[in-house]
């Protein structure tokens, strides 16, 4: 009697393993914005005019949906950061020529300090982005390529969660059965 409680107890937590699994599979944690899903550097503190810029984007893999571009502005002379700079996104995508634009803000950052500008990312392939920053010391523009891709492919998770599943639902019916 007690063997056959430990087998039921382990088809169980099999079955549970399997739900939980699934789940997993199929519902992937979506990562937005700076922070969440990692971020490339794509400008490392280099000067540019009289600036010195940092600029990321994310998530990483940059997929379709949004693409956030993360701009940091310090002046060479001062070495302060500039809080009152226009910045502008631009990212144009290679084979078909469709130019999106968004501007970046402290608001989409969170701070005072940074920018950051949301472009929707609505189709794969290479995009040019172009980061243009002005105020009183000048206009710079630094070009980057970034790549955006589909991102995880639905039909791809469900074939390899599918056979674990019923891997663990047949190990379960086994333990199971054994137990009778």
């Amino acid at each position: 009697m007690k063997q056959y409680q430990i087998h039921r107890s382990l088809t169980i937590l099999f079955l549970i393993l399997a739900l939980f699994t699934a789940y997993g599979l199929l519902h992937p944690a979506l990562a937005i914005g700076p922070g969440s899903g990692g971020s490339k550097i794509r400008v490392d503190d280099e000067e540019h005019g009289p600036y010195i810029l940092l600029v990321a984007t994310a998530p990483l893999p940059v997929t379709l949906g949004q693409m956030s571009v993360w701009i940091r502005v310090t002046g060479i002379e001062d070495n302060q950061l500039r809080r009152d700079a226009m910045v502008m996104v631009e990212a144009k995508h290679r084979e078909d020529g469709t130019i999106l634009t968004a501007q970046g803000s402290h608001k989409n950052a969170g701070n005072d300090y940074d920018y950051v500008a949301h472009v929707p990312a609505d189709q794969t392939g290479q995009w040019d982005v172009t980061v243009s920053v002005e105020d009183e010391l000048g206009k710079v523009e630094v070009v980057f390529t970034e790549t955006v891709s589909r991102g995880q492919n639905i039909a791809v998770l469900v074939a390899f969660g599918i056979p674990f599943v019923l891997l663990v639902i047949v190990v379960g019916i086994y333990l199971w059965r054994r137990s009778g």
